[in-house]
C-alpha cells in the first residue's frame, strides 16, 4: 500500500466527502439564475471555513465570487484532510 494511504476506510470517507463537496461546489455555476440557494450546500460542507470567509470578506471589503469560490474550495480540501487524519488517528493507522 502507498505510504500516503495508510487507512483505506479514512481514504474512502474523505474521498466521498470530496466528491460530495465538489458536486456542491459546482452547483451554483450550473444552476438557473433564479435559484439563489444553490450555494447553501457548499457553504454547509465548508464549515467552519465559510464562517471565516464572511469575517474575512467583511473586514477587507472584498465582494468577489472568484475569491469566495476558491476559499470555499480550499475549505473543502482542508475539511477532507482533517477528516482523513482524524479517522486514521481514531482507527490507529496514522503512523
Amino acid at each position: 500500500m502507498p505510504i500516503a494511504v495508510r487507512s483505506r476506510f479514512a481514504f474512502w470517507i474523505a474521498g466521498f466527502y470530496l466528491v460530495l463537496g465538489l458536486a456542491a461546489w459546482t452547483l451554483p455555476f450550473i444552476a438557473k439564475p433564479g435559484e439563489s440557494l444553490a450555494g447553501v450546500y457548499v457553504v454547509m460542507l465548508a464549515l467552519p471555513w465559510s464562517t471565516l470567509l464572511v469575517w474575512l470578506m467583511d473586514g477587507l471589503g472584498i465582494d468577489s465570487i472568484v475569491f469566495s469560490s476558491l476559499f470555499l474550495l480550499l475549505g473543502l480540501f482542508a475539511n477532507a484532510a482533517i477528516l482523513y487524519y482524524g479517522i486514521a488517528w481514531v482507527t490507529g493507522k496514522i503512523w
